[in-house]
C-alpha cells in the first residue's frame, strides 16, 4: 500500500490564506487525508510509526487498534527513546549488559500500557470542539484531552543557528495565516494542569506533571478509524526534553549514561 505522510504543521495552510482543504503529503498537495486500509496497516506503512505498530502487534492489540477508535500514537522516536533509557539503566547496573531491543519487551506490559494511546470514537480536527474534549483511554482509569490550538512556532527547530535557544521556525514568516494543530494533553497526576504556567511549575521528570504535545502527523482517516502521531510539546525551547518518551518512562538522566 502507498505510504502517506501528513505533515501536521502544514496540513491545512501552506503559503495560502487557508481557503482550501488540501493536505500536504511529502511536500506535495494531496486532496484527501483518506487511507484505503486499516489503522494498523497505515502504521505498518508509516516511516514514523512502523516501530510503534510493531509494539501493538507484540501486545496483540491489532484488532483493538482497528476498532472504531482514534489512535494517538507515539512516534518511532518515542519508542527508541524508551529503549535507550531501558538500556542505559541496565548498563549502570552491568556495564556488559546487551542493548535492549523491541524483541526484549514484555508482551503483557505492552498489552496494558499501549492502551493509553487509544480512545473510542472518531476525533479528527473537525470533531474536536473549540473548548477541547476529555476522553477515557482504553487503559483503565486513564484520560486524555484533545484540543485544536493555533500555533506560530515549532520548538523542534528551536535553535537560532547561533548556538542560542530561540523560538525556532515561525510560521507567520512563511504563511499568511498560522495553523491550528491537534494537541493531546495527558493527565498524569490527580489533577489536570490546564495552563503552561501550572505545568512549568512542576519538575519535568515528575510523574505528577501533565504533558501536552502537538501532532507531527494528524487527521489520517483509515477504513477503521482515525490516527494522529505525537510530535513534541510547545514549551522549553532550550533542550529536547519536550519530546515524548513511550509511557513517560524514566527520567532525563536516563537519556545518557
Amino acid at each position: 500500500m502507498k505510504k502517506l505522510l501528513f505533515l501536521s504543521a502544514i496540513t491545512i495552510c501552506f503559503f495560502s490564506a487557508c481557503q482550501n482543504e488540501d493536505y500536504i503529503i511529502g511536500g506535495d498537495v494531496n486532496e484527501t487525508n483518506i487511507f484505503d486500509g486499516t489503522t494498523f496497516e497505515w502504521m505498518q506503512n508509516s516511516d514514523v510509526a512502523n516501530e510503534t505498530a510493531q509494539l501493538f502487534e507484540i501486545a496483540g492489540l491489532q484488532d483493538e487498534l482497528n476498532g472504531d477508535v482514534t489512535v494517538i500514537a507515539p512516534s518511532n522516536y518515542a519508542v527508541r527513546r524508551y529503549l535507550r533509557r531501558l538500556t542505559n539503566q541496565a548498563l549502570r547496573l552491568d556495564p556488559g549488559a546487551a542493548k535492549i531491543t523491541v524483541n526484549d519487551l514484555n508482551a503483557d506490559t505492552l498489552a496494558k500500557y499501549m492502551k493509553m494511546y487509544v480512545v473510542d470514537g472518531y476525533f479528527s480536527r473537525d470533531e474536536i470542539p473549540e473548548e477541547g474534549i476529555i476522553l477515557p483511554t482504553h487503559l483503565a482509569g486513564d484520560t486524555v484531552r484533545l484540543t485544536l490550538d493555533q500555533v506560530n512556532i515549532d520548538p523542534g527547530t528551536a535553535w537560532d543557528g547561533g548556538g542560542t535557544p530561540g523560538y525556532g521556525y515561525q510560521y507567520s514568516n512563511f504563511m499568511q495565516s498560522t495553523p491550528y494543530l491537534v494537541h493531546v494533553h495527558f493527565k498524569r497526576g490527580n489533577n489536570w494542569e490546564m495552563t503552561s504556567q501550572e505545568r512549568s511549575a512542576i519538575n519535568n521528570d515528575s510523574p505528577e506533571k501533565d504533558q501536552v504535545y502537538r501532532m507531527y502527523i494528524s487527521d489520517v482517516v483509515t477504513s477503521t478509524g482515525v490516527i494522529h502521531v505525537i510530535y513534541c510539546g510547545d514549551y522549553n525551547y532550550s533542550d529536547h526534553y519536550y519530546y515524548h518518551t513511550l509511557f513517560f518512562y524514566g527520567s532525563r538522566d536516563d537519556d545518557q549514561l
